[in-house]
């Protein structure tokens, strides 16, 4: 199995410690600036700044565990839902058509709207109510289009959830922090004099690649959807178009009229 690489986050961190590889270089043998003398306090500041680092990440990767379930979720009830009206259209006349197309368009906006917003997936998710109404004229059982009704309440559930996880960074105070403790030990580095220059230069951009890896990382993290290739740590959205598939999969043929597998319009109740 390949191990992809999140290039955009490599590129990122290498470019930065090159920086500080030349940096580093010009302090030393231009500028002869390097006030800061070597201590064990350089090995505490170091692993304190990698600790917090860790620290921010796995707290961040919780929402980012969220993320990639909820996708497969919002599929399956997606799919659920469908098939629970198309058995209950087999017994009853009502339209399952609309209903089917506001499920398909409903799959696609909550692939863009990840990314973008979710104030289309709401009215798509308003207009699922207008076949409910149909059904209650239809004569289905008020139990049966409660339990609709209940999975696109979690569905609406799904979707303010990734609109959360998207919108609100963690914490944003300790996003600060993050970004002050690397910007402060890199400096820090720089400024610090050691005794065998070629070492100490090259375990500098390290550091710094290291430190600044994990601090683009935890932003990355905490924006799970990012836009369609951005980065290769994206949460896939493959099981939404699956779902969508399917659903155009049973669409009715051209001039066919919307009557349930079995063609009836009433008949025994349906089992869910």
């Amino acid at each position: 199995m390949p191990v992809y690489v999140n290039r955009s986050i490599v590129s990122w961190a290498l470019g930065v410690a090159g920086a500080s590889l030349v940096v580093k270089i010009l302090l030393h043998h231009v500028f002869r600036f390097e006030p800061v003398d070597q201590t064990s306090v350089h090995n505490a500041l170091v692993s304190s700044a990698i600790f917090v680092l860790g620290f921010v990440l796995v707290a961040t990767i919780s929402d980012y565990k969220e993320s990639e379930r909820i996708p497969g979720d919002f599929a399956g009830n997606v799919e659920d839902l469908f098939n629970d009206a198309a058995e209950l259209r087999k017994a009853y006349d009502f339209d399952l058509e609309p209903f089917r197309r506001n499920l398909v368009a409903l799959l696609d906006s909550f692939r863009h709207g990840t990314r973008e917003g979710r104030r289309e997936s709401r009215r798509l998710m308003g207009d699922l109510h207008t076949t409910f109404g149909q059904m209650n004229a239809a004569g289905v059982p008020p139990n049966y289009v409660t339990k609709l009704k209940q999975q696109e309440a979690v569905l609406m559930t799904q979707l303010s959830r990734v609109n959360y996880i998207q919108r609100v960074q963690f914490i944003p105070s300790a996003m600060l922090l993050v970004r002050l403790i690397t910007a402060t030990i890199i400096v820090i580095l720089l400024l610090t004099e050691v005794d065998s220059f070629a070492g100490g230069a090259l375990i500098v951009a390290t550091f710094t690649f290291l430190l600044v890896y994990l601090q683009r990382l935890i932003q990355v993290v905490s924006v799970p959807f990012q836009d369609e290739g951005h980065t290769r740590d994206d949460v896939s959205l493959f099981l939404v178009r699956e779902a969508a598939a399917y659903l155009e999969s049973k669409a009715p043929s051209t001039g066919q009229r919307d009557t349930g597998e079995d063609g009836a319009a009433g008949g025994e109740e349906p089992l869910l």
